[in-house]
């Protein structure tokens, strides 16, 4: 009977042994997902406000590989869709796409063309033409003859400040983009704060929803003069050279464009940057892949005559 007492004891200890450290395995899990709860919330709705979010996103929009802009104007009926991916880093280069449409109550008529952008060249083709639009002897016109043929041409020595100006033009909006280190990014950061360059309406930021996404809304106003010293700094830093326009003797210290800046807050980038009549997409940070240059068939000059030609009948 003792030894059968024993058993028991034995194996009720156990037991309460196994009980006892499965129980604070769980609480330890608890404890963790608590803490990690609490810290992401205290991290979103005490650390991180809209101010800092508004920098952050600042600073990440000068950390990645590559970005899309994208560009829309007009209507339904006559719309333009212009989609630039710009490449920073080691593949300094531009690809685009640009959508055009027109539907009228005669007809309607489709064009893609796209193109890729360096330092030294342009190129450009025809992806895709339809229309309805009927020629005085009744035929419909159509590229097929020449889509998806490549034509552009690399500029000679003479050509190659003028080309270079052109790719860099295409860069200048009010936000620096680009693959910066670290030290460079604080550095434009500080300059930017201590020259008072975004000044924050923080009374009208707040929420909005755009195309069933929640964003952060920011009007800000900014210091043209000190910004475009910036941007020029920022050109010089990636090797693409300075700006002429962009020098700020060009411009009055008190000069300032009104500007709204939206910002993702799941992970702080700018989504969007509007000012005058200007609006700006931003996507697809980051995207990293090769681009080949082409070799084209036509030079600039060759493909248009062509596709006049043919439209014109």
């Amino acid at each position: 009977m003792n030894q059968v007492q024993s058993a028991y004891k034995n194996l009720e200890k156990n037991i309460l042994t196994l009980n006892t450290r499965k129980l604070t395995a769980v609480m330890l899990v608890l404890a963790f997902v608590i803490g990690l709860i609490s810290t992401i919330f205290w991290y979103n709705e005490v650390y991180m406000t809209n101010e800092r979010r508004f920098w952050n996103a600042l600073n990440n929009s000068m950390r990645t590989q590559s970005v899309v802009r994208t560009l829309t104007n007009g209507g339904t009926g006559n719309q333009v869709v212009q989609k630039n991916r710009f490449y920073f880093g080691e593949q300094t280069l531009a690809q685009s796409r640009v959508e055009f449409t027109n539907r009228s109550a005669t007809a309607n008529t489709s064009v893609v063309t796209e193109g890729i952008s360096t330092l030294d060249g342009q190129f450009s083709r025809y992806s895709f033409f339809e229309t309805d639009d009927v020629r005085d002897d009744g035929s419909i016109p159509n590229l097929d003859a020449v889509l998806g043929q490549w034509a552009g041409e690399t500029v000679d020595e003479a050509g190659l400040e003028e080309a270079r100006l052109n790719y860099v033009s295409e860069l200048v909006t009010l936000a620096v983009f680009g693959d910066y280190d670290a030290n460079f990014r604080s550095s434009v950061i500080d300059a930017f704060k201590q020259n008072n360059v975004y000044q924050i309406d923080e009374a009208n930021t707040g929420e909005v929803v755009e195309d069933g996404e929640t964003l952060i809304s920011y009007p800000v106003s900014i210091v043209i003069r000190n910004y475009a010293e910036q941007l020029q700094r920022a050109f010089v830093q990636a090797g693409l050279g300075d700006f002429p326009p962009l020098n700020p003797e060009n411009y009055r210290e008190d000069s300032r464009i009104n500007a709204q800046f939206l910002i993702r807050p799941q992970d702080n980038s700018i989504r969007a940057i509007n000012f005058g009549d200007r609006n700006e997409t931003y996507s697809n940070y980051g995207v990293r892949q090769e681009v080949e240059v082409p070799t084209p068939v036509f030079t600039p000059e060759e493909l248009e005559s062509q596709v006049q030609q043919e439209i014109q009948g």
